[in-house]
């Protein structure tokens, strides 16, 4: 954690609420260092009010969509991780990082979104066609919605 960010959890815990100024000093990636440095220290609500913040100034950035999301995974508000790490996938693009690609997969199945989480499974596919999870949760899931035939590799997302 850089000098900076610990300067903002320190305000944060110390001096709540900052405003979206104070906060604006402040990089995208030092306020998800903050966020981190804030939910190992089981400061729940002080994260969220920093995520909020973090995702009004920068709403674009990677880093910042993807803590937002991880914030929102604990939380079990699964509606707001999907539409935030779609929100980062779209961004990303073709260098959206396996990892990525398996949170959404949870969350759609957390939602019992297992249609989308199939067509996501695809789209993941058709970038990572070796990656066993993605094989597997293609598996599963085609089971699950009741074609036992489907092993077919995907071909993009549809």
């Amino acid at each position: 954690m850089s000098i900076r960010s610990q300067l903002l959890v320190d305000e944060i815990t110390t001096r709540q609420p900052l405003s979206s100024r104070e906060v604006s000093r402040f990089s995208a990636t030092e306020i998800r260092e903050a966020i981190s440095k804030l939910v190992a220290n089981d400061r729940m609500d002080l994260a969220q009010a920093l995520g909020d913040a973090g995702l009004s100034l920068y709403p674009d950035h990677p880093e910042i969509l993807a803590i937002a999301t991880l914030l929102a995974e604990v939380r079990h508000d699964w509606i707001a991780a999907d539409q935030l790490i779609e929100q980062l996938v779209h961004l990303q693009g073709d260098a959206t990082p396996v990892v990525t690609w398996q949170h959404w997969v949870r969350i759609l199945r957390s939602q019992c979104e297992h249609q989308k989480a199939l067509k996501v499974v695809k789209a993941a596919l058709s970038l990572y066609p070796d990656q066993a999870i993605f094989i597997e949760e293609h598996r599963s899931l085609m089971s699950l919605l009741g074609d036992t035939n489907a092993m077919v590799m995907p071909t993009g997302f549809q």
